[in-house]
């Protein structure tokens, strides 16, 4: 699967593309994750889940900010992969973010990783 974009977001501010890398799905995000937005992530997992897919990485090199909407939307996803032995892994979530997940106490709950999301699981 190459990368293809899922929606633009011209009016969100939110960009979603979706590829494959061998068993996972790679989502990669650009721009913000916010309440006006969430629901075009959200409405893509929620599609990929019931196509049987069930390993993710969210990529969020280029994801600038993620309010409460967004974090509440990751956590659902990640709470619905679990029931469904699945996995969520957010990839090279940058230094603000990550503070962000740690002031939050989401370290623990999210696989977070700093490195190359093209890293197999």
């Amino acid at each position: 699967m190459h990368a293809t974009p899922s929606h633009s977001a011209a009016a969100t501010g939110l960009e979603l593309a979706v590829s494959r890398e061998a068993d996972q799905i790679i989502i990669s995000l650009v721009g913000e994750l916010t309440v006006a937005n969430a629901y075009l992530l959200g409405g893509t997992f929620c599609e990929l889940i019931d196509q049987g897919h069930r390993t993710f990485v969210l990529d969020a090199l280029q994801l600038t900010s993620c309010d409460g909407a967004g974090w509440t939307l990751l956590l659902g996803v990640r709470w619905r992969l679990a029931t469904i032995s699945g996995r969520l892994r957010i990839a090279d979530l940058g230094p603000r973010l990550m503070r962000w997940c740690r002031l939050m106490d989401l370290v623990e709950v999210f696989e977070l990783d700093t490195t190359s999301r093209a890293q197999p699981m």
